[in-house]
């Protein structure tokens, strides 16, 4: 079998951890490499993944944030071995250091605004949704769709400021889309203190009440999915490089 990583976190070596059920009923188990433990079920690589499999995959990253700081793995990530794993943490201490310290203590606050009624000059009602796109990253990849509209760009941009001046996040990540029915869609993940989550939600209704045609939608908190270093983002350089042992990660 297998070996299905669902993240990493710092245990002591005298901490035990509690028994827990994972991806399938499949149990949960800890692989320690010196500070660091990667939570672990042993799975068939074809192993048929449901929608319940993501719900699952979320239930124990989020049991362990409840006492940890934990930075997730993309949801799919198989490793052949521990050895994999081992190489991994240790190719990239400096990098994962780096990331607990500045988690410590943080959590994910996520808002989505949908807005109805700003639709672009000609846009066309059977037009196909278009791909979502980063505004930290506007320069898309050759070949890519634009995500939305000038104009619709330009509102995503200005709610952006606006919400970071609310809210005064740390650290965010924003991007806008549309549907189908032309809605734009802006979703946005702020990380902040966790001790402030209480005033965020707070400061969410009085945003609620600012933002005229649209609806604002908020959830969390969350463990930091959107504010990860590469090598937990996706297999570490040294990995990729070696495809005979690389994890492999599903998309």
């Amino acid at each position: 079998m297998a070996i299905y990583a669902y993240c990493l976190l710092r245990l002591s070596a005298e901490e035990p951890w509690p028994n827990l059920e994972g991806i399938g009923g499949h149990p949960v188990f800890p692989f320690r490499c010196g500070k660091y433990t990667t939570l672990l079920s042993r799975l068939n690589r074809n192993f048929p993944f449901t929608p319940r499999s993501i719900v699952e995959h979320g239930q124990v990253i989020a049991r362990a944030f409840e006492t940890h700081t934990v930075l997730p793995m993309r949801f799919g990530t198989f490793f052949a071995s521990e050895k994999q794993i081992e190489h991994l943490i240790r190719g990239n201490q400096s990098e994962l250091l780096e990331a607990f310290c500045r988690l410590r203590g943080k959590a994910e606050m996520r808002l989505k605004l949908c807005f109805s009624s700003v639709l672009s000059d000609g846009a066309s009602p059977k037009k196909a949704p278009q791909k979502t796109r980063s505004l930290q990253n506007p320069a898309p990849p050759n070949g890519e769709v634009e995500s939305a509209d000038p104009q619709s760009r330009e509102l995503a941009e200005e709610l952006a400021t606006w919400l970071r001046q609310m809210f005064h996040p740390l650290d965010d990540q924003v991007s806008c889309r549309r549907l189908h029915s032309q809605e734009l869609v802006v979703d946005c993940a702020h990380l902040i203190e966790s001790q402030q989550v209480e005033t965020y939600k707070r400061l969410c209704g009085l945003a609620s009440e600012q933002v005229k045609d649209c609806a604002l939608r908020m959830t969390g908190p969350w463990p930091p999915y959107h504010f990860l270093p590469a090598s937990v983002r996706m297999p570490a350089v040294s990995l990729r490089v070696m495809k005979s042992r690389s994890a492999v990660a599903l998309r």
